[in-house]
């Protein structure tokens, strides 16, 4: 006699979505710039959005665009940190 019981099993699937995106255009000067900004973020790479300014630094770079050399690196003064969490909006920005 045959019996069959309903049940879930766990299966990866890998699917193809169409999501917003944004392309754009630069000189070259206005990717070295980026390219610098980009490299000279900190933050956890994996919790704060330091993710994406790495992903836009690596695009670059396999773009061609290179400042390790430029003089450009000595023009950057302070420093960009990415929180793992957004502070509290305050209304008392002086902005």
């Amino acid at each position: 006699m045959a019996d069959a019981k309903r049940t879930t099993i766990e299966q990866e699937v890998t699917e193809t979505k169409k999501v917003p995106a944004v392309t754009l255009t630069l000189t070259i000067e206005e990717a070295e710039a980026l390219h610098v900004l980009a490299g000279n973020v900190t933050g956890d790479v994996r919790l704060s959005p330091r993710k994406y300014t790495n992903r836009v630094y690596y695009a670059l770079k396999r773009a061609g665009i290179h400042t390790h050399d430029k003089p450009l690196l000595t023009q950057l003064s302070g420093a960009t940190r990415w929180l793992n969490e957004p502070k509290p909006f305050s209304s008392s920005y002086p902005f």
